[in-house]
Protein backbone atom coordinates (compact mmCIF):
# COMPACT_ATOMS: atom_id res chain seq x y z
CA UNK A 1 0.00 0.00 0.00
CA UNK A 2 1.23 3.52 -0.70
CA UNK A 3 2.75 5.14 2.06
CA UNK A 4 0.19 7.95 1.69
CA UNK A 5 -2.56 6.32 1.81
CA UNK A 6 -1.21 4.26 4.81
CA UNK A 7 -0.83 7.66 6.93
CA UNK A 8 -4.40 8.73 5.38
CA UNK A 9 -5.92 5.52 6.54
CA UNK A 10 -4.12 6.41 10.18
CA UNK A 11 -4.46 10.13 10.56
CA UNK A 12 -7.94 9.73 12.55
CA UNK A 13 -5.92 6.75 15.11
CA UNK A 14 -3.30 9.38 15.65
CA UNK A 15 -5.42 12.20 15.98
CA UNK A 16 -7.68 10.57 18.85
CA UNK A 17 -4.15 9.23 20.59
CA UNK A 18 -3.09 13.18 20.59
CA UNK A 19 -6.15 14.44 22.04
CA UNK A 20 -6.87 13.59 25.68
CA UNK A 21 -10.04 11.95 26.77
CA UNK A 22 -10.74 11.06 22.94
CA UNK A 23 -9.57 8.26 22.24
CA UNK A 24 -11.54 5.36 20.72
CA UNK A 25 -9.96 2.94 23.46
CA UNK A 26 -11.40 5.35 26.04
CA UNK A 27 -15.32 5.70 24.16
CA UNK A 28 -15.90 2.24 25.38
CA UNK A 29 -15.64 1.14 28.57
CA UNK A 30 -13.50 -2.02 29.77
CA UNK A 31 -15.77 -5.30 29.72
CA UNK A 32 -17.08 -6.19 33.77
CA UNK A 33 -14.89 -8.59 35.16
CA UNK A 34 -16.89 -12.36 36.00
CA UNK A 35 -17.52 -12.66 38.21
CA UNK A 36 -18.50 -9.53 39.53
CA UNK A 37 -17.63 -8.08 43.40
CA UNK A 38 -18.72 -4.89 44.68
CA UNK A 39 -15.14 -4.15 44.77
CA UNK A 40 -14.62 -4.41 41.12
CA UNK A 41 -18.44 -2.34 40.70
CA UNK A 42 -17.24 0.60 42.25
CA UNK A 43 -13.36 0.46 40.44
CA UNK A 44 -15.53 0.24 37.17
CA UNK A 45 -17.52 3.44 37.75
CA UNK A 46 -17.21 5.30 33.99
CA UNK A 47 -16.43 9.03 34.32
CA UNK A 48 -18.55 9.21 31.36
CA UNK A 49 -21.76 8.23 32.62
CA UNK A 50 -24.08 11.14 31.87
CA UNK A 51 -24.87 11.95 35.78
CA UNK A 52 -20.60 12.17 35.92
CA UNK A 53 -20.46 13.87 32.93
CA UNK A 54 -22.97 16.70 33.41
CA UNK A 55 -21.41 17.40 36.24
CA UNK A 56 -17.97 17.48 34.34
CA UNK A 57 -20.08 19.95 32.01
CA UNK A 58 -21.09 22.10 34.22
CA UNK A 59 -17.30 22.29 36.02
CA UNK A 60 -16.16 22.92 32.56
CA UNK A 61 -17.86 25.89 31.94
CA UNK A 62 -17.57 27.50 35.61
CA UNK A 63 -13.87 27.22 34.60
CA UNK A 64 -14.14 28.44 31.38
CA UNK A 65 -16.99 31.18 32.69
CA UNK A 66 -13.75 32.05 34.74
CA UNK A 67 -10.77 32.35 32.45
CA UNK A 68 -13.21 34.90 30.30
CA UNK A 69 -13.58 37.02 33.20
CA UNK A 70 -9.67 36.59 33.93
CA UNK A 71 -9.26 37.63 29.87
CA UNK A 72 -11.74 41.27 30.27
CA UNK A 73 -8.96 43.07 31.14
CA UNK A 74 -6.77 41.88 28.52
CA UNK A 75 -4.82 43.68 25.76
CA UNK A 76 -7.21 44.27 22.13
CA UNK A 77 -5.69 44.66 19.22
CA UNK A 78 -7.75 45.59 16.03
CA UNK A 79 -7.50 46.18 12.34
CA UNK A 80 -9.79 48.36 10.84
CA UNK A 81 -10.09 48.43 7.19
CA UNK A 82 -12.19 50.85 5.91
CA UNK A 83 -12.64 51.57 2.17
CA UNK A 84 -14.55 54.59 1.43
CA UNK A 85 -15.25 56.99 -1.82
CA UNK A 86 -16.39 60.27 -1.56
CA UNK A 87 -17.30 63.45 -2.91
CA UNK A 88 -14.39 66.07 -1.98
CA UNK A 89 -15.98 69.44 -1.11
CA UNK A 90 -15.14 72.80 -3.25
CA UNK A 91 -11.89 73.72 -2.29
CA UNK A 92 -10.10 70.64 -0.71
CA UNK A 93 -6.36 70.34 -0.21
CA UNK A 94 -6.38 66.78 -1.89
CA UNK A 95 -9.24 66.46 -4.51
CA UNK A 96 -9.73 62.72 -4.71
CA UNK A 97 -12.27 60.61 -4.12
CA UNK A 98 -10.64 57.35 -2.64
CA UNK A 99 -10.86 58.51 0.80
CA UNK A 100 -9.92 54.72 1.94
CA UNK A 101 -7.81 54.03 5.21
CA UNK A 102 -6.67 51.45 7.63
CA UNK A 103 -5.69 51.32 11.12
CA UNK A 104 -4.36 49.08 13.92
CA UNK A 105 -5.68 49.90 17.19
CA UNK A 106 -4.55 48.39 20.63
CA UNK A 107 -6.43 49.29 23.71
CA UNK A 108 -5.20 48.01 27.64
CA UNK A 109 -8.19 48.38 30.18
CA UNK A 110 -5.84 49.82 33.28
CA UNK A 111 -8.36 49.94 36.16
CA UNK A 112 -11.90 49.99 36.58
CA UNK A 113 -11.23 50.60 40.43
CA UNK A 114 -12.59 46.97 41.61
CA UNK A 115 -15.35 46.05 39.51
CA UNK A 116 -13.40 43.45 37.21
CA UNK A 117 -11.49 41.88 40.24
CA UNK A 118 -14.66 41.53 41.69
CA UNK A 119 -15.87 39.51 39.21
CA UNK A 120 -13.47 37.26 38.80
CA UNK A 121 -13.59 36.55 42.72
CA UNK A 122 -17.43 35.87 41.99
CA UNK A 123 -16.33 33.68 39.11
CA UNK A 124 -13.43 31.87 41.21
CA UNK A 125 -15.83 31.28 43.74
CA UNK A 126 -18.37 29.44 41.23
CA UNK A 127 -15.48 27.59 39.67
CA UNK A 128 -15.03 26.45 43.40
CA UNK A 129 -18.55 25.65 43.93
CA UNK A 130 -18.74 23.45 40.59
CA UNK A 131 -15.81 21.27 41.33
CA UNK A 132 -17.33 20.33 44.85
CA UNK A 133 -20.30 19.44 43.17
CA UNK A 134 -18.11 17.63 41.17
CA UNK A 135 -16.84 15.59 43.52
CA UNK A 136 -20.27 15.02 45.67
CA UNK A 137 -22.03 13.84 41.95
CA UNK A 138 -19.25 10.71 42.26
CA UNK A 139 -20.02 9.82 45.75
CA UNK A 140 -23.95 10.19 44.97
CA UNK A 141 -23.03 7.30 41.97
CA UNK A 142 -20.88 5.33 43.92
CA UNK A 143 -23.79 5.06 46.29
CA UNK A 144 -25.94 4.50 43.15
CA UNK A 145 -23.98 1.64 42.12
CA UNK A 146 -23.76 0.18 45.56
CA UNK A 147 -27.93 0.65 45.73
CA UNK A 148 -28.10 -1.21 42.47
CA UNK A 149 -25.52 -4.24 43.29
CA UNK A 150 -27.26 -5.28 46.87
CA UNK A 151 -30.76 -5.01 44.26
CA UNK A 152 -28.94 -8.14 42.30
CA UNK A 153 -28.00 -9.95 45.18
CA UNK A 154 -31.28 -9.29 46.85
CA UNK A 155 -33.11 -10.61 43.48
CA UNK A 156 -30.91 -13.20 43.21
CA UNK A 157 -31.49 -14.62 47.09
CA UNK A 158 -35.71 -14.07 46.53
CA UNK A 159 -35.64 -15.75 43.16
CA UNK A 160 -33.99 -18.67 45.35
CA UNK A 161 -36.78 -18.46 48.05
CA UNK A 162 -39.78 -18.17 45.25
CA UNK A 163 -38.31 -20.75 43.36
CA UNK A 164 -38.52 -23.11 46.33
CA UNK A 165 -41.66 -22.11 46.98
CA UNK A 166 -42.60 -22.98 43.39
CA UNK A 167 -41.25 -26.58 43.77
CA UNK A 168 -43.13 -26.95 47.13
CA UNK A 169 -46.23 -25.86 45.78
CA UNK A 170 -45.87 -27.98 42.56
CA UNK A 171 -44.89 -31.14 44.93
CA UNK A 172 -47.88 -30.62 47.24
CA UNK A 173 -50.40 -29.95 44.61
CA UNK A 174 -48.90 -33.59 42.80
CA UNK A 175 -49.59 -35.62 46.32
CA UNK A 176 -52.62 -34.15 46.62
CA UNK A 177 -53.62 -35.03 42.81
CA UNK A 178 -52.71 -38.91 43.60
CA UNK A 179 -54.59 -38.68 46.56
CA UNK A 180 -57.50 -37.24 45.13
CA UNK A 181 -57.83 -40.23 42.18
CA UNK A 182 -58.24 -42.33 45.59
CA UNK A 183 -60.75 -40.55 46.90
CA UNK A 184 -58.26 -39.29 49.54
CA UNK A 185 -58.59 -35.13 48.96
CA UNK A 186 -61.63 -33.22 48.05
CA UNK A 187 -62.09 -31.12 45.04
CA UNK A 188 -62.05 -27.70 46.96
CA UNK A 189 -58.53 -28.56 48.56
CA UNK A 190 -57.35 -29.34 45.64
CA UNK A 191 -58.81 -26.27 43.86
CA UNK A 192 -56.92 -24.59 47.19
CA UNK A 193 -53.88 -26.02 46.35
CA UNK A 194 -53.62 -25.35 42.52
CA UNK A 195 -54.35 -22.13 43.29
CA UNK A 196 -51.52 -22.04 45.74
CA UNK A 197 -49.04 -23.28 43.21
CA UNK A 198 -50.20 -20.86 40.34
CA UNK A 199 -49.70 -17.76 43.15
CA UNK A 200 -45.88 -19.61 43.95
CA UNK A 201 -45.50 -19.71 39.70
CA UNK A 202 -46.64 -16.14 39.15
CA UNK A 203 -44.00 -14.89 41.89
CA UNK A 204 -41.03 -17.13 40.82
CA UNK A 205 -41.61 -15.12 37.57
CA UNK A 206 -41.63 -11.70 38.76
CA UNK A 207 -38.67 -12.74 40.74
CA UNK A 208 -36.91 -13.70 37.62
CA UNK A 209 -38.02 -10.78 36.02
CA UNK A 210 -36.72 -8.62 38.61
CA UNK A 211 -32.91 -10.42 38.60
CA UNK A 212 -33.33 -9.33 34.91
CA UNK A 213 -34.09 -5.91 35.77
CA UNK A 214 -31.67 -5.03 38.48
CA UNK A 215 -29.04 -6.32 36.26
CA UNK A 216 -29.95 -4.13 33.39
CA UNK A 217 -30.09 -1.52 35.99
CA UNK A 218 -26.91 -2.23 37.61
CA UNK A 219 -24.93 -2.26 33.75
CA UNK A 220 -26.42 1.46 33.14
CA UNK A 221 -25.27 2.59 36.44
CA UNK A 222 -21.90 1.23 35.05
CA UNK A 223 -22.66 3.12 31.54
CA UNK A 224 -22.75 -0.40 29.96
CA UNK A 225 -26.28 -0.92 28.89
CA UNK A 226 -26.10 -3.60 27.07
CA UNK A 227 -23.71 -5.46 29.37
CA UNK A 228 -25.83 -6.86 32.28
CA UNK A 229 -23.35 -8.75 34.62
CA UNK A 230 -24.66 -12.67 34.40
CA UNK A 231 -22.78 -13.58 38.23
CA UNK A 232 -22.95 -11.01 41.12
CA UNK A 233 -20.33 -12.15 44.14
CA UNK A 234 -22.05 -11.00 47.43
CA UNK A 235 -19.64 -9.30 50.17
CA UNK A 236 -19.35 -11.65 53.24
CA UNK A 237 -21.90 -11.51 55.52
CA UNK A 238 -21.67 -10.17 58.64
CA UNK A 239 -20.48 -6.91 57.34
CA UNK A 240 -17.84 -5.14 58.78
CA UNK A 241 -19.35 -1.46 59.61
CA UNK A 242 -18.29 1.34 61.12
CA UNK A 243 -18.82 2.54 64.70
CA UNK A 244 -22.14 4.76 64.74
CA UNK A 245 -21.16 7.82 66.16
CA UNK A 246 -22.90 10.05 68.76
CA UNK A 247 -25.77 11.94 67.36
CA UNK A 248 -25.15 15.00 68.86
CA UNK A 249 -21.36 15.07 68.09
CA UNK A 250 -22.64 14.16 64.44
CA UNK A 251 -24.67 16.93 64.20
CA UNK A 252 -21.96 19.01 65.27
CA UNK A 253 -19.89 17.68 62.56
CA UNK A 254 -22.46 18.06 59.79
CA UNK A 255 -22.36 21.67 60.47
CA UNK A 256 -18.43 22.80 59.98
CA UNK A 257 -17.77 19.73 57.65
CA UNK A 258 -21.12 18.73 55.45
CA UNK A 259 -20.33 19.52 51.81
CA UNK A 260 -24.01 20.30 50.71
CA UNK A 261 -23.78 23.08 53.81
CA UNK A 262 -20.31 23.95 52.45
CA UNK A 263 -21.36 24.39 48.72
CA UNK A 264 -24.05 26.47 50.46
CA UNK A 265 -22.22 29.03 52.44
CA UNK A 266 -20.06 29.03 49.08
CA UNK A 267 -22.92 30.28 47.38
CA UNK A 268 -23.44 32.76 49.84
CA UNK A 269 -20.22 34.36 48.79
CA UNK A 270 -20.66 34.24 45.77
CA UNK A 271 -23.78 36.20 45.82
CA UNK A 272 -22.08 38.12 48.48
CA UNK A 273 -19.35 39.08 45.62
CA UNK A 274 -21.81 39.50 42.75
CA UNK A 275 -23.57 42.23 44.78
CA UNK A 276 -20.30 43.91 45.38
CA UNK A 277 -19.62 43.88 41.78
CA UNK A 278 -23.21 45.22 41.07
CA UNK A 279 -22.44 48.36 43.02
CA UNK A 280 -19.15 49.33 41.34
CA UNK A 281 -20.34 48.55 37.66
CA UNK A 282 -20.33 52.19 36.94
CA UNK A 283 -17.04 53.23 38.53
CA UNK A 284 -14.58 55.32 36.21
CA UNK A 285 -12.43 53.24 33.51
CA UNK A 286 -8.72 54.18 32.70
CA UNK A 287 -7.36 52.57 29.57
CA UNK A 288 -4.35 52.78 27.70
CA UNK A 289 -5.03 52.84 23.51
CA UNK A 290 -2.29 53.06 20.77
CA UNK A 291 -3.23 53.56 17.33
CA UNK A 292 -1.04 52.87 13.73
CA UNK A 293 -3.10 54.81 10.84
CA UNK A 294 -2.55 54.61 6.92
CA UNK A 295 -4.86 56.93 5.07
CA UNK A 296 -5.44 57.23 1.43
CA UNK A 297 -5.71 61.09 1.20
CA UNK A 298 -3.55 63.28 3.68
CA UNK A 299 -4.11 66.41 5.46
CA UNK A 300 -1.03 67.84 6.61
CA UNK A 301 -0.96 67.01 10.95
CA UNK A 302 -5.35 66.10 10.56
CA UNK A 303 -4.02 62.49 10.36
CA UNK A 304 -1.53 61.07 13.10
CA UNK A 305 0.67 58.15 11.76
CA UNK A 306 0.92 56.96 15.10
CA UNK A 307 -0.73 58.12 18.50
CA UNK A 308 -0.72 57.04 22.16
CA UNK A 309 -2.47 58.02 25.22
CA UNK A 310 -4.86 57.35 28.14
CA UNK A 311 -8.53 57.28 28.03
CA UNK A 312 -10.83 58.09 31.12
CA UNK A 313 -14.29 57.25 31.14
CA UNK A 314 -16.21 58.67 33.89
CA UNK A 315 -19.91 57.48 33.72
CA UNK A 316 -22.31 60.86 34.61
CA UNK A 317 -25.33 59.15 34.61
CA UNK A 318 -27.21 55.49 33.95
CA UNK A 319 -30.82 56.06 34.97
CA UNK A 320 -32.48 53.67 37.15
CA UNK A 321 -29.56 50.63 36.06
CA UNK A 322 -27.54 51.33 38.93
CA UNK A 323 -30.10 50.58 41.14
CA UNK A 324 -31.56 47.54 39.38
CA UNK A 325 -28.37 45.52 39.04
CA UNK A 326 -27.85 46.55 42.78
CA UNK A 327 -31.07 45.20 43.67
CA UNK A 328 -31.16 41.62 41.77
CA UNK A 329 -27.96 41.02 43.03
CA UNK A 330 -28.73 42.26 46.40
CA UNK A 331 -32.12 39.40 45.93
CA UNK A 332 -29.75 36.50 44.92
CA UNK A 333 -27.72 37.02 48.11
CA UNK A 334 -30.98 36.84 50.30
CA UNK A 335 -32.05 33.81 48.26
CA UNK A 336 -28.57 31.90 48.80
CA UNK A 337 -28.67 33.09 52.63
CA UNK A 338 -32.23 31.90 52.90
CA UNK A 339 -31.31 28.57 50.63
CA UNK A 340 -28.26 28.06 53.34
CA UNK A 341 -30.51 28.39 56.52
CA UNK A 342 -32.95 25.52 54.42
CA UNK A 343 -30.08 23.26 53.96
CA UNK A 344 -28.84 23.57 57.28
CA UNK A 345 -32.45 22.34 58.39
CA UNK A 346 -32.77 19.41 55.63
CA UNK A 347 -29.13 18.28 56.19
CA UNK A 348 -29.34 18.03 59.98
CA UNK A 349 -33.35 16.46 60.10
CA UNK A 350 -31.84 13.96 57.17
CA UNK A 351 -28.56 13.10 59.67
CA UNK A 352 -31.21 12.09 62.54
CA UNK A 353 -33.22 10.12 60.18
CA UNK A 354 -30.31 8.25 59.34
CA UNK A 355 -29.05 7.68 62.44
CA UNK A 356 -32.66 6.40 64.01
CA UNK A 357 -32.53 4.15 60.51
CA UNK A 358 -29.20 2.86 61.75
CA UNK A 359 -29.90 2.25 65.36
CA UNK A 360 -33.14 0.56 63.77
CA UNK A 361 -31.17 -1.82 61.55
CA UNK A 362 -28.80 -2.79 64.19
CA UNK A 363 -31.41 -4.02 66.62
CA UNK A 364 -32.85 -5.89 63.51
CA UNK A 365 -29.68 -7.24 62.83
CA UNK A 366 -29.81 -9.31 65.82
CA UNK A 367 -33.46 -10.24 64.88
CA UNK A 368 -31.89 -11.85 61.48
CA UNK A 369 -29.36 -13.33 63.22
CA UNK A 370 -32.12 -15.16 66.07
CA UNK A 371 -33.99 -16.45 62.22
CA UNK A 372 -31.24 -17.31 60.64
CA UNK A 373 -30.44 -19.43 63.79
CA UNK A 374 -33.62 -21.07 64.26
CA UNK A 375 -34.32 -21.32 60.52
CA UNK A 376 -30.88 -23.24 60.64
CA UNK A 377 -32.27 -25.90 63.54
CA UNK A 378 -35.65 -26.11 62.18
CA UNK A 379 -34.14 -27.40 59.03
CA UNK A 380 -32.16 -29.49 60.81
CA UNK A 381 -35.43 -31.31 62.94
CA UNK A 382 -36.71 -31.09 59.05
CA UNK A 383 -34.88 -33.57 57.66
CA UNK A 384 -34.24 -35.47 60.69
CA UNK A 385 -37.79 -36.22 60.47
CA UNK A 386 -37.89 -36.65 57.01
CA UNK A 387 -35.14 -39.53 57.23
CA UNK A 388 -37.31 -41.23 59.62
CA UNK A 389 -40.30 -40.73 57.41
CA UNK A 390 -42.13 -38.70 59.47
CA UNK A 391 -42.15 -35.51 57.14
CA UNK A 392 -44.14 -35.79 53.72
CA UNK A 393 -41.23 -33.37 52.43
CA UNK A 394 -38.48 -30.37 53.36
CA UNK A 395 -39.81 -27.82 50.75
CA UNK A 396 -41.85 -25.48 53.86
CA UNK A 397 -38.61 -25.67 55.56
CA UNK A 398 -36.32 -24.61 52.77
CA UNK A 399 -38.36 -21.70 51.82
CA UNK A 400 -38.13 -20.55 55.30
CA UNK A 401 -34.29 -20.71 55.27
CA UNK A 402 -34.27 -18.96 52.24
CA UNK A 403 -36.28 -16.20 53.19
CA UNK A 404 -34.54 -15.93 57.09
CA UNK A 405 -31.21 -15.60 54.09
CA UNK A 406 -33.04 -12.87 52.27
CA UNK A 407 -33.94 -11.01 55.36
CA UNK A 408 -30.73 -11.16 56.72
CA UNK A 409 -29.00 -9.77 53.48
CA UNK A 410 -31.48 -6.79 53.17
CA UNK A 411 -30.49 -5.82 56.82
CA UNK A 412 -26.79 -5.90 55.91
CA UNK A 413 -27.63 -4.01 52.44
CA UNK A 414 -29.73 -1.60 54.33
CA UNK A 415 -27.29 -0.86 56.72
CA UNK A 416 -24.14 -0.73 54.56
CA UNK A 417 -26.17 1.74 52.33
CA UNK A 418 -27.46 3.46 55.45
CA UNK A 419 -23.98 4.39 56.56
CA UNK A 420 -22.64 5.51 52.94
CA UNK A 421 -25.82 7.70 52.29
CA UNK A 422 -24.38 9.05 56.41
CA UNK A 423 -20.60 9.32 55.32
CA UNK A 424 -21.87 11.23 52.11
CA UNK A 425 -23.97 13.37 53.97
CA UNK A 426 -20.83 14.25 56.32
CA UNK A 427 -18.32 14.17 53.91
CA UNK A 428 -16.35 11.45 55.81
CA UNK A 429 -15.43 8.21 54.11
CA UNK A 430 -14.30 6.50 56.84
CA UNK A 431 -18.35 6.06 57.87
CA UNK A 432 -19.14 4.07 54.93
CA UNK A 433 -18.94 0.28 55.32
CA UNK A 434 -16.68 0.20 51.45
CA UNK A 435 -14.22 3.12 51.71
CA UNK A 436 -13.44 4.05 48.91
CA UNK A 437 -9.42 3.76 47.90
CA UNK A 438 -7.45 6.86 48.54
Amino acid sequence: MHSGLRLLLALPGLIAALLPGQSFAEATPAPLPQPLRLEAALAAIDADHPALGHARALREQAEQRLEGERASDDITVDAILNPRWIDPNDNPPDDSSNDSRALLVARKLLSDFGHTSGLVAASAGEAEIARAEEELAWAHHRLEVMRRYFDVLLADLAFARDNEAMASAFVSLERARDRGELGQVSDIDLFDLEAAYQTARTQRLRSRQAQRRSRAELGAALNRPGEAPAQVLGPVLPLSLPELPDLNGLLEVIERESPEIATRRAQVEVAQRRATAARTQHRPRLSAHAQLGWWNREFGTERNPATVGLLLEIPLYRGGRKDAGVGQATAERHLAEAELAQSMLEVRAAARDLYFEIEALLAQRDEAVARMDYRELYIDRARALYDMEERADLGDSMVQQSAAAHFNAANEYALALAFERLAVLVGDPALSAFPPDP
